[in-house]
């Protein structure tokens, strides 16, 4: 697969077989990430994966709790009644997460965290794997609990909290509007 057809066919997929990808496989779109662009190639990140269903089932309830009770500041009617409703797991039951941390609080190292989350996503789909970075667990992941499950210094950001597996189903492409472009100085016709 080229990168333009990785870049056009990934989609958000939450919808996941039950097996659990193999650990060769996760390692391999993990050494694919590092290879994104990073400042000064300091390399500032640590990959954690959780292939628990247990522990992930707990840490989607623990953010659904800490949504609720304001983590994530006012949210919209829809999103409350789906973090209310017992049954939504923030992780789409999805059988593996892995969480990308900066090493440092530099602003820097949490874009080279995002650059690094992409290239994993890309070469996830690449393999047949299905991602979906998940907003709802990014702030319960800055708390002391959830640091504590990670392993995770207090200099240390989680930044990507992307979730990995075999999909049951690929939607279709949501559609891109056409991009607004600002063009500045001399411009070719």
């Amino acid at each position: 697969m080229d990168a333009i057809n990785a870049i056009y066919g990934r989609r958000s997929i939450r919808d996941y077989a039950d097996a659990p990808p193999p650990q060769a496989l996760i390692r391999q779109v993990i050494t694919d990430a590092v290879q994104a662009p990073n400042s000064l190639n300091r390399q500032a990140w640590t990959f954690t994966v959780m292939m628990d269903r247990d522990r992930l089932t707990g840490i989607s309830q623990a953010a659904k709790r800490f949504a609720l009770d304001g983590g994530l500041g006012a949210i919209p009617d829809h999103l409350r009644t789906l973090l209310t409703s017992p049954t939504f797991n923030i992780f789409y039951n999805a059988p593996a997460l892995i969480v990308i941390t900066a090493t440092s609080p530099d602003a820097m190292v949490i874009h080279d965290c995002c650059l690094a989350a992409q290239t994993l996503m890309l070469s996830a789909h690449r393999h047949g794997l299905g991602t979906c970075w998940i907003g709802f667990a990014e702030a319960w992941l800055a708390t002391p609990e959830a640091r504590d499950h990670l392993g995770v210094g207090p200099d240390q950001i989680p930044v990507a909290p992307i979730i990995i597996g075999t999909p049951k189903t690929v939607p279709d492409s949501p559609g891109r509007k056409s991009p607004e472009i600002h063009w500045l100085g001399e411009v070719e016709a």
